[in-house]
């Protein structure tokens, strides 16, 4: 079971990227005036791939697939402090060019506000199938735990992995991956993004703040969730869940990821259930 989970969560890095030159792009294209609620939204239509950079405070930059022709929201979730945020365009094979760039200082209002909102990988919205799924598994839970719960065990029920599709992206065959959270509601497998794009979707439309965090279970690139009750944060791994068969949870503590994590996309201090 081990080596099961270990193929598991190795199917979503992103390729690296090679950044091309600036090009002249319109001032909206980035619209950072929800920053104080802990997200940016960006819109462009392309018929190239396009990316997402997040730099904080001057340190790396994290890029993120980004869809073309609507709104994508991104979350601001590294805290207060200087953000600059870069919409790129593919030119050719790995190489891109900046389309464009703003920089701001940013003050959220609510800490918990990044992870309570919909963003590009994390889809839903008042009265859509995700929120009210979420609404259905929770209507008889009476605390925030009691929720998360319900939802664990729906998911750890109903989903498997799909390893064809781990294996395509792996290949290289898929080079772009946004997850769909309506999609994988809809059906019945999925890989580590998917499990925790819909987990936080749901979580989040039920007001439980909840990161979708990516980094390392051991060795293989991975995403799980982080998920906030009572002001602590809790680990919980759909995809340990799903290819371990760990169903039927009856506490908090019973959804509450064993393995260890390391690198991960985000700072919040985990606790014991």
């Amino acid at each position: 079971m081990k080596r099961l989970f270990r193929f598991a969560c190795t199917v979503f890095a992103a390729a690296v990227l090679s950044m091309g030159f600036t090009a002249a792009a319109a001032n909206d294209i980035v619209d950072m005036s929800n920053t104080d609620h802990g997200y940016v939204t960006v819109n462009y239509t392309s018929s190239a791939k396009l990316k997402v950079g997040i730099q904080y405070n001057g340190g790396k930059t994290v890029y993120r697939d980004c869809p073309s022709g609507k709104d994508a929201s991104f979350s601001l979730d590294q805290g207060n402090g200087k953000y600059t945020v870069t919409l790129y365009r593919n030119v050719s094979g790995s190489s891109y060019e900046k389309v464009s760039s703003k920089t701001m200082n940013v003050t959220v209002k609510d800490a918990y506000a990044p992870y309570l909102v919909s963003t590009a990988e994390v889809q839903f919205s008042k009265g859509d199938a995700v929120s009210n799924k979420a609404a259905e598994l929770c209507k008889n839970a009476k605390t925030d735990e009691e929720k998360v719960v319900a939802i664990y065990n729906y998911m750890a029920g109903r989903y498997s992995y799909d390893y064809k599709l781990a294996n395509e992206i792996t290949s290289g065959k898929i080079t772009k991956y946004i997850p769909d959270t309506a999609a994988t509601l809809n059906g019945t497998t999925g890989m580590c993004y998917d499990f925790s794009s819909l987990f936080a979707a749901m979580c989040r439309s039920e007001g439980i703040p909840c990161a979708l965090t990516k980094g390392y279970a051991g060795s293989s690139y991975h995403a799980w969730n982080k998920v906030n009750l009572d002001g602590s944060w809790y680990q919980i791994d759909l995809t340990y869940a799903v290819t371990r068969s760990v169903k039927n949870a009856s506490s908090l503590h019973d959804c509450v990821s064993p393995l260890n994590y390391t690198g991960t996309s985000d700072a919040l201090v985990v606790a014991a259930a």
